[in-house]
């Protein structure tokens, strides 16, 4: 399996790698030879990698059009770690603040269902039954925004994820 280099790819291996101009070929095919498929880069270019150096090429005339070192993003990892437990942090502190306020809703809901079932006069039990009602929407609301934010943060946890592969 020969490579054709193209003229701009023999000037990029001499500028990032430092290969001499007349190895450039040679060092190209050896490199392809042991050389990983990564993804298609659209427009009829694949992306190859090997040793650290990526090889775009074109599939149908087997060129190599440029090459290029590797990137890595091992260095990010770190901070990438600390952003996810910053993140985390950040949901619990909401999530918990969110949770005593749902407890303060049910204790008001238990106060009006026990004023509910001490009241006599059908027009307090309405107005109370209402109050109620209320307070069960507040609460379902205060649910539903625990919820959300939870499913916000498994979100932004997954694109950090995606982003430190």
């Amino acid at each position: 399996m020969k490579y054709v280099v193209s003229h701009h790819a023999t000037e990029r291996a001499m500028l990032r790698f430092g290969i001499e101009s007349e190895r450039v070929g040679e060092w190209v095919n050896d490199m392809m030879s042991k050389a990983k498929y990564i993804s298609s880069q659209g427009g009829g270019r694949l992306l190859y990698e090997a040793d650290g150096v990526q090889f775009i090429v074109g599939d149908k005339s087997r060129t190599v059009i440029t090459v290029h070192p590797s990137i890595r993003l091992d260095f990010l990892r770190p901070a990438l770690e600390r952003e996810i437990r910053k993140i985390k942090r950040e949901t619990t502190r909401n999530i918990r603040a969110l949770e005593r306020s749902l407890a303060g809703q049910y204790a008001r809901l238990a106060e009006q269902m026990t004023n509910y079932a001490n009241a006599r006069n059908p027009q307090t039990r309405e107005l109370v039954g209402g109050r109620m009602a209320e307070t069960e929407r507040h609460i379902e609301g205060t649910r539903r925004k625990i919820e959300r934010l939870e499913d916000e943060t498994k979100a932004k946890i997954k694109a950090i994820e995606v982003i430190a592969e």
